[in-house]
């Protein structure tokens, strides 16, 4: 994978992993309002495109982190982090790939061309946000998780602060 170790002379993890740590949340929350017909296919559409977004962020912020994890001292919260940073990949693109045929879903059922479509049947519709809502909190519980640690790594010990 691609290794983007700073950007303008910044290392890039930091930068990075706010990405995902916005967007998966925010977009799992959008997935949930679109519990309301009336605002389904815009916030859908909304919360794909963070969604994968957010999927894609996961990923750079993993790979800089590698490049970032040689130049620092290895500790056990650095450890930790790793693997809890390894951990959020799969479930932030597995969010993003369901939130974007949910989408996708949405707007062709919706379009003129549905009747050319190969019909879906009805609960099609309701199965899909069930997954994009569900894989959604599974995601942001997961990006969550490496973004705490990965904060208890950088702050503990700080001012002679630990963080609990």
């Amino acid at each position: 994978m691609l290794a983007i170790d700073q950007i303008f002379g910044v290392p890039a993890h930091p930068l990075f992993v706010h990405v995902p740590v916005v967007l998966v949340p925010l977009a799992a929350i959008l997935a949930v309002v679109a519990i309301y017909k009336k605002f389904r296919q815009p916030l859908l559409i909304a919360a794909a495109t963070m969604a994968a977004i957010g999927g894609i962020g996961v990923l750079l912020a993993a790979s800089s982190g590698e490049s970032l994890q040689e130049s620092v001292k290895r500790t056990a919260q650095i450890h930790d982090h790793t693997e809890k940073g390894d951990a959020a990949q799969a479930p932030a693109v597995i969010f993003g790939g369901i939130a974007v045929v949910a989408a996708a879903e949405e707007v062709l059922r919706r379009s003129k061309y549905a009747q050319k479509l190969a019909k879906l049947p009805k609960w099609a519709p309701a199965v899909l946000l069930t997954a994009t809502i569900a894989s959604g909190a599974v995601a942001t519980a997961f990006v969550y998780d490496a973004g705490h640690s990965g904060a208890k790594a950088v702050w503990t010990g700080v001012d002679g602060r630990v963080t609990k």
